[in-house]
């Protein structure tokens, strides 16, 4: 739970995360919200979001330009992130520092991740949120802006 005082709605972050659906839905029509690669890629897009200025909830073509830049691998995004996020975090409300900061720490946690098909069936991953987050956040992007030309 995060330590926010009564009344303190994340109403940017909740319109940056609809904006992520909406970049979502448009990519692939309806997916399942419930899957490990939809939440890296929504919070990615998000975050990605965010750290570009971006507070309407419909991203222009020039905005999605803008982000695709950072999404060329989850190395190079992870360092855009972390070096620009505490700055913008600063002038959130608490709320929505609480949610970008969940995220983040979401994106650039350990995972346990299971293989049915190998003979080692389980490995742990560093900051695999953030590879496939980006990695689907990218074709997400370039999926929206192809079907604005």
């Amino acid at each position: 739970m995060t330590d926010t005082r009564d009344g303190d709605i994340p109403i940017l972050w909740l319109s940056l995360e609809y904006a992520a659906e909406t970049l979502v839905t448009r990519a692939y029509g309806r997916v399942s919200n419930a899957t490990f690669q939809y939440r890296a890629a929504r919070d990615v897009l998000a975050l990605s979001l965010l750290l570009s200025g971006h507070t309407a909830s419909t991203p222009s073509e020039n905005g999605l330009k803008s982000i695709r830049s950072h999404l060329v691998d989850g190395s190079q995004w992870c360092e855009w992130c972390s070096s620009q996020l505490e700055s913008v975090l600063a002038e959130l409300s608490t709320a929505d520092r609480d949610l970008a900061r969940n995220a983040w720490r979401w994106l650039t946690g350990s995972w346990m991740l299971i293989d049915s098909t190998s003979s080692f069936p389980c490995a742990c991953s560093t900051a695999k949120g953030c590879q496939v987050g980006v990695e689907q956040a990218r074709q997400i992007v370039n999926a929206v802006l192809a079907l604005k030309q």
